[in-house]
């Protein structure tokens, strides 16, 4: 596989890292959305459910979950948040449940904020020759913080199609926030909106060959997506209330392989809950049969 490699706020592109660019790198011909797919197999998933918040019970279960119309969406022992930090505030905010821990989650789950992103898919008609896959910028003073050639990942654009990928930095992407709909733009004849036309220069800008005109754009919006601060991993998940959290704000850095961690990590714990929880229960109903 092609490097990583670097660029300053000038534009100056320099080798990356010899030992990070040795370490393996791993894909999926439909999408990073792949791997959450294949971890999802063999469990009980239900798609297009928003749960708005949580009920403590005193009882077992311990939580009954409710949608935004306030009807049940399930009941649990245990319940594990995975979205970013303020959303599963608003979640726990929401909730009813003990005053102080719902206090002690808020408090520490307020620490995880976000940087923004701003995210440009440009097709073109031809394939850049580069040597490198991508470019992140070091220093964070360049309008675009990661520039990638999605086209050299197997099955993710047509044959001698090129595929730029522009992660746009936290400053760019909240002064230009609302300057377009999210979506998709024709390209070719059709003038793209000035927001994009810019990122289309910078791109352009960054690269050494001449890839052609766009043949399309596509913006999509990331409110939360790289933590600019973390959230400390046993606050919130050694409460002994049932409730765990997990997610790459409670490592601080926006990696997939650390949110599988956190995840992994998680997943001991509630083992453990329910573990003892159990035995607590078996206990409890022995004594009153005496």
């Amino acid at each position: 596989p092609q490097p990583v490699w670097t660029f300053d706020a000038a534009g100056k592109i320099a080798v990356g890292d010899p030992q990070q660019n040795a370490e393996p790198k791993w894909g999926w011909h439909s999408g990073i959305n792949q791997l959450s797919r294949t971890l999802a197999q063999g469990l009980t998933i239900r798609t297009e459910t928003q749960v708005e918040r949580l009920v403590a019970t005193g009882t077992s279960p311990g939580y009954t979950l409710l949608d935004a119309t306030g009807a049940v969406v399930c009941q649990a022992d245990a319940v594990l948040l995975t979205p970013p930090g303020p959303q599963s505030a608003a979640i726990i905010a929401a909730g009813m449940l003990d005053q102080a821990l719902q206090e002690q989650l808020l408090d520490e789950l307020a620490r995880a904020d976000y940087r923004r992103c701003l995210s440009v898919a440009l097709a073109y008609p031809r394939r850049p020759e580069l040597p490198w896959y991508a470019l992140v910028n070091t220093d964070r003073r360049h309008p675009i913080a990661w520039l990638a050639c999605e086209h050299i990942k197997p099955g993710h654009a047509p044959a001698q199609v090129g595929l730029m990928l522009a992660q746009m930095s936290h400053d760019f992407s909240v002064a230009h926030w609302e300057a377009a709909a999210q979506g998709t733009y024709a390209g070719g004849d059709t003038p793209l909106p000035p927001m994009l036309t810019q990122v289309q220069q910078l791109v352009q800008s960054l690269l050494d060959s001449d890839p052609g005109p766009p043949l399309w754009a596509d913006l999509q919006r990331w409110r939360y997506a790289l933590p600019a601060g973390s959230a400390d991993f046993a606050q919130l998940n050694r409460t002994g209330s049932g409730l765990f959290f997990a997610g790459d704000y409670v490592a601080g850095q926006g990696r997939v392989h650390l949110a599988i961690e956190s995840g992994r990590q998680v997943a001991a714990l509630i083992e453990q809950y329910c573990r003892e929880g159990y035995i607590t229960r078996r206990t409890r109903s022995s004594i009153q049969r005496m």
